[in-house]
Parts: structure tokens; sequence; C-alpha cells
């Protein structure tokens, strides 16, 4: 919740409930005077919810009008967006808690050593860590880890139907007894609970196409959520998927950030559409990579408007996907409006970035 969001919903609050209260007792003695107890029968509740309707009204636009008030008198100070934000992507580093990070780590890896062990003579190699972690684009609260396993071109489980279903039956029963398993679109999700709180590893498995040590093309099986329904397979390459943001420390900056706003804000955008966006935003034929972190964020921030309203955006690791599919047109219409509006008030007032990340 916002800032300005907080300061209105207390001003309900409190307004409503003061003037609720009051309310009762009033009723309690005006009942108490001619001889009568209250009760739920003689409560006149229709007169109670008329005031606390009012007064909380009168209490939201009170705490709105102290809003502004403040952010005026805050916003005289003497302030740094650049720095700001430098001090966001600090604080959304996940090395801040190495314990955590520590413990995801030694799971993932009983999870690889595990996986191998079972599939090894179907695999082309031992399973590779991918995402946010592996990128260096992970932030503090919603990071996970999630593990490719290549499956050779010539393996035992047939058809890539079988070969989806037979793998995540078998995770299934490898894990079950220490997670929680969740089939999903084109991967199988463990969910184990650590010291340190839950943590998510998602498995993608897939088959190469030609040969995966030399090209890291491999096909996936994408479910389809009801059983009569066929799947269909989708072509991806992962070398492209674990390089993309390699030596681009500025842009998995601004990825990081984005990111940050995106969860912040409640706004349905998938990681690899976000990545993709901010990659483009800042390459030399767009923006260039010499602004401040400042401007890097909100013409990136402008990008993904521009990108978001258009029709098709390729998928780096397939040219035949198209990334807006993934993206419901009213989660796209609310991140276009937010993202907007958001650019028009920092527009008229720099200060309002730090209302953006709701600090």
């Amino acid at each position: 919740m916002r800032k300005q969001d907080k300061y209105i919903f207390t001003g309900v609050a409190l307004a409503a409930g003061v003037i609720g209260l009051i309310d009762y007792f009033q009723q309690k003695d005006k009942l108490k005077r001619i001889g009568k107890k209250m009760t739920w029968e003689n409560y006149n509740g229709h007169q109670a919810l008329k005031k606390i309707t009012v007064f909380g009204i009168v209490g939201g636009i009170a705490g709105n009008e102290f809003y502004k008030w403040e952010f005026r008198e805050e916003s005289k100070k003497e302030f740094s967006s650049d720095n700001f934000l430098r001090n966001l992507v600090r604080e959304e580093n996940p090395n801040l808690n190495p314990v955590k990070l520590q413990e995801l780590k030694s799971i993932t890896k009983e999870v690889k050593d595990k996986l191998y062990n079972e599939f090894s003579d179907q695999l082309v190699c031992y399973p590779e860590t991918v995402g946010s972690l592996s990128k260096k684009i992970a932030i503090t609260n919603t990071y996970d880890s999630d593990i490719v396993m290549p499956v050779k071109k010539d393996n035992h489980f047939g058809n890539m139907r079988n070969l989806s279903n037979e793998i995540h039956n078998t995770i299934e029963d490898l894990f079950e007894d220490n997670a929680e398993v969740i089939k999903r679109t084109r991967a199988t999700s463990l969910l184990f609970q650590g010291n340190e709180g839950t943590h998510k590893i998602d498995i993608i498995y897939g088959r190469e196409i030609g040969n995966y040590k030399e090209d890291k093309n491999l096909n996936l099986y994408i479910r389809r959520p009801f059983f009569w329904q066929k799947g269909k397979t989708f072509k991806t390459n992962i070398d492209i998927q674990k390089n993309l943001l390699r030596n681009k420390p500025k842009i998995r900056e601004i990825i990081k950030l984005l990111k940050s706003y995106r969860d912040k804000n409640s706004l349905l955008i998938e990681n690899t559409l976000l990545e993709q966006l901010a990659l483009e935003s800042l390459s030399v034929n767009n923006y260039g990579k010499e602004f401040s972190v400042t401007e890097n964020l909100l013409e990136c921030m402008d990008y993904i408007v521009e990108r978001l309203s258009g029709t098709r955006i390729l998928d780096y690791a397939n040219s035949n996907n198209n990334l807006l599919n993934r993206i419901h047109l009213t989660d796209r219409q609310i991140a276009i409006q937010q993202i907007n509006s958001d650019l028009i008030k920092i527009n008229s007032n720099p200060y309002y970035i730090k209302e953006m990340f709701h600090k």
C-alpha cells in the first residue's frame, strides 16, 4: 500500500471508528435515561451507519490533505533520486541475509544431486542452475532457484507428453516427503520449509533438439489446464537465458529496481518480459547506458509502456514466441496506466519517486 493510500485509509478508519463508538454510547445513554437496556433489537444501526459513512469520508479527506501537506514539506528538503535508488538496490540484495541464501543454495545442490542420480542415463549433462540468482538480478523477497534438466534426444520416455509426465511423476516420488510438489505449465515446483522460511525451486525439463552441449537448444512441453486439452512443444535457448545480462551491471541494476517496483505495486509482468524490455530500452540504439540511475529507470519505464501498448514482443530465446501472450490484456492495461501515472507525477515532482517505491 502506498503512503498516500495508508494516510487515507488511516483517516477513514480513525474517523469511522471514533464516531461509531461515540454513537454507540450516545444511544446507550439515551436508552438508559428512559429505563431501557441496549440490545441488538433497539440499536439504531441505520443511524450509526450513516454517521460512520459520512465521518469516514471526512476522515479520508483529512488523511489525504495531511499526506499532501507532509509531501510538500518533505519535497522542500534536499533529495538525490540517484542516491535513493542506489540505496534501494543495496536493500534488495539477497546477500543481506546470507544464512537464507546459503540455505537455498544447499537445498538446490541436494535437489540437483538427487535428480542426476535418478536420471543420469537420460540426461545430456548434470542439471544446470539458471534464474535470477545466477543472472545476478535477484531481489530480497522474491528470489528462488531454477534448475534445467536437458534430456537426451534418444531417451526412453517417448514423446514429449510422456517425457513431461514421467519426469514430473518421478520428481513427485523423490521429493513428496520433504517438499510440496506442484505441477506447473512448463515445470515442476518444489516448496521446501527451511529454517529461514520457504524456498521455491522450479525444475524445467526438456529434450535436446540438436546437440545441446553445442547449441543449448531445448524443446519444452507446455501442459494445458484441462486433461482433455492437447499440450504443445516450445523451443527455447538456455544459453541466451543464462547469459543475456552477462557483463551488463547497469542493466542488472535497473532490472532489480523494476522488479522491486513491480512487486510493490502488484503489477503482473513476467520476469522474462521485464528483463528483455529493460535490455532493449538501455541498448545503444535506444537510450544508451551513460545516463544516471534515475534517467535509466524512467526511460526504461517509458519504453515498457510503449512496448506493452504494442501487439508483439519477440522472445530472444525463441523468435516464434510472442512474450505479450504471457500477460493478460487487462493486466497490461493496469501496468500501462500505473507506470504512466507515476511518470507524470515524477515529472512534476522528482521526490514522488519515493512514493512510487512505497517509501
